[in-house]
């Protein structure tokens, strides 16, 4: 079966729920590829911004805009994830940002309840909400780590008001708290190479990471060509050369050879 492919009842789920979680999306070849090359990849910390919560506790985030010809290129470049998100929000699509997320063992910081578009929205001047995002869990993701929570069909609200909360924006409490009483909270606990794709409305968090363990994952951000900022802005618009299916696990034949 094709990797790009999803059933008419999962579609109907993202758009009912704000996400979906496909299960085994990646191999366990081709997810141990990406561990051994993220955990032993030292420009992840020289790049990475520590992003505090609300108690000061610290997470990190390496992001990038620009994709290339590395590894981690060949899932965010990869049809596999770029023709679901097209399927999911109607047309074609550009990749906008990758971001590695790393929760450190017991000091990881909680991130704040938020939407995507609270963020880019305001801060890339992304007119409508035509984002998605791509979850690849690098490791298992549960909720003694701090796994995403998120509130299951909480997009149909709309955007939200954002304000600063830490060293992050958060979404009004005042409307989350409401929010809470008519929808859902799901803990997205994932094992390595699950994928969650979710839309840019949906609220989401994380809580602290309390286990003796990492809990790490690759976020690829895609956003509607008809989409793209209208003001300029370092959100720079790149053209998105695909690669196919196969493009990771040749990728370390290539650098065996």
């Amino acid at each position: 079966m094709s990797h790009t492919y999803l059933t008419p009842q999962q579609i109907a789920d993202f758009h009912r729920d704000g996400y979906i979680i496909v299960k085994n999306y990646y191999s366990a070849d081709e997810i141990e590829l990406l561990q051994q090359t993220a955990f032993n990849d030292d420009t992840l910390y020289e790049r990475a911004w520590d992003k505090k919560d609300a108690d000061g506790a610290v997470s990190k985030v390496c992001l990038w805009q620009k994709t290339g010809d590395d590894l981690y290129s060949m899932f965010s470049r990869g049809r596999r994830l770029i023709e679901v998100c097209e399927t999911l929000i109607g047309e074609e699509v550009y990749h906008t940002s990758t971001k590695i997320m790393m929760k450190e063992p017991f000091v990881g910081g909680a991130w704040e309840w938020h939407q995507d578009f609270g963020y880019w929205h305001r801060d890339n001047y992304m007119l409508y909400p035509k984002s998605i995002s791509c979850m690849v869990a690098i490791n298992k993701a549960t909720q003694e780590n701090g796994c995403l929570q998120v509130l299951k069909g909480s997009h149909h609200l709309g955007r939200l008001d954002h304000s600063k909360t830490g060293d992050q924006k958060g979404a009004c409490l005042e409307f989350v708290e409401e929010a809470m009483k008519y929808h859902e909270l799901i803990n997205v606990e994932l094992e390595p190479g699950d994928v969650l794709f979710f839309h840019c409305n949906l609220l989401h968090k994380s809580n602290q990471n309390r286990a003796a363990e990492p809990r790490w994952s690759m976020i690829s951000a895609y956003n509607a060509i008809s989409n793209q900022p209208f003001k300029e802005n370092e959100a720079v618009y790149y053209p998105l050369n695909r690669v196919n299916d196969d493009a990771i696990l040749n990728f370390k034949a290539k650098e065996r050879t």
